[in-house]
């Protein structure tokens, strides 16, 4: 899977230890993942960019704490749009999606 170009820093300066170690989780994370699990974090950046066009920088950073340390991003991500709000005129849609990749990798279980 291609790089995308994800969002990794909430602002300009240098790059923080955090933003380092999201860097490598994100690009560990599309090396090892195929096309159709790889598309999810091009909904995942959507979230993440429009946490930062809204000013939520703290949102933003606990989102990449907690998938830096193995939480489930759709569950994270679930998680950031219940609890903001519709903070964006898309959220119900990627809601909606995220709602189908956790239903999918429910019945992938069985699979």
């Amino acid at each position: 899977m291609e790089n995308l170009d994800f969002k990794i820093k909430g602002g300009s300066g240098t790059y923080s230890k955090l933003d380092k170690d999201y860097n490598s989780f994100i690009n560990k994370t599309l090396r090892e993942l195929d096309e159709d699990k790889g598309d999810r974090w091009e909904t995942y950046n959507l979230i993440m960019e429009e946490l930062i066009t809204l000013g939520l920088r703290t949102v933003f950073d606990e989102v990449k704490y907690r998938i830096t340390d193995g939480e489930c991003p759709n569950h994270i991500m679930l998680d950031v749009i219940n609890r903001e709000g519709n903070f964006s005129k898309l959220s119900w849609f990627l809601k909606n999606r995220i709602e189908v990749y956790i239903e999918d990798d429910y019945y992938n279980q069985f699979y």
